[in-house]
């Protein structure tokens, strides 16, 4: 897969996933560190946006492979 789609499709991830988590608020379980419950939600969309994209850019490649398996090269 094209290195260009990868690093788009990850920066896509990172983005839905921030803002899927965007309402929850951090800072009622962090109070005393609202600073560190804003950094908190960035990494865990840096984190849980690349296993997204991971996850696509995976299943992809196994449905382009399938069809040299199936029928051969």
């Amino acid at each position: 897969m094209n290195p260009i789609v990868m690093l788009s499709l990850n920066v896509l991830a990172m983005y839905f996933v921030f803002w899927t988590i965007k309402p929850i608020n951090f800072a009622k379980f962090m109070p005393y560190t609202p600073r560190q419950a804003a950094f908190l939600k960035i990494i865990l969309a840096v984190g849980l946006g690349y296993l997204v994209a991971s996850f696509f850019i995976s299943i992809t490649n196994w449905v382009l492979a399938i069809p040299g398996t199936v029928f051969g090269k």
